[in-house]
């Protein structure tokens, strides 16, 4: 998903953010592909540059309308027809570890409920979530994931941790 407004952030286009040289939208490329999953990029007017950037590296694109996260979820559901369960990761996460989707589809996979999200331990989502297509109320399992590994760019302040983060990392060779 790569289609917000930015607000918080003064409307940047957050997944074209970049991270001692690395953009949020290539780590959730890398993510997406780790984990061996077939992408639809999910954009909006409001991020017409990280549109492009995806299409013009081949990338499947959906353009929603930007009206809302769920709305624009479930047009390119039914544009693609997709009926079976589906993982949704926000493109402005930062992961300061590899591997967090692999991690979230092994436990979804291991579940007997329809949806899985992710939160951090104070209750915030992450913004990866996974979930059988068929709308409505859904029994929901969560996964807690820690700041530690990845961090949901929504403000200033969340680009400077992950700044230091990845700072850490470097320097410790993680």
């Amino acid at each position: 998903m790569c289609g917000g407004k930015g607000s918080r952030m003064g409307y940047v286009e957050k997944p074209m953010l970049s991270i001692n040289g690395v953009r949020l939208i290539d780590m959730a490329v890398n993510e997406v592909e780790r984990a061996g999953l077939e992408a639809i990029f999910v954009t909006s007017r409001f991020t017409e540059k990280t549109e492009r950037y995806l299409m013009d590296r081949g990338f499947e694109v959906f353009r929603g309308d930007g009206t809302g996260y769920m709305r624009d979820v479930q047009k390119a559901l039914a544009e693609y027809g997709l009926t079976h369960p589906v993982l949704t990761l926000n493109s402005d996460l930062y992961y300061v570890v590899g591997g967090i989707v692999d991690r979230v589809l092994s436990h979804y996979f291991a579940v007997d409920t329809p949806a899985l999200t992710t939160v951090y331990p104070n209750g915030r989502h992450v913004g990866i979530n996974v979930f059988d297509p068929i709308f409505g109320e859904q029994e929901e399992e969560k996964i807690i994931l820690d700041e530690s590994t990845v961090i949901n760019i929504d403000t200033p302040a969340d680009v400077e941790r992950a700044l230091w983060m990845s700072t850490l990392k470097r320097e410790k060779d993680w």
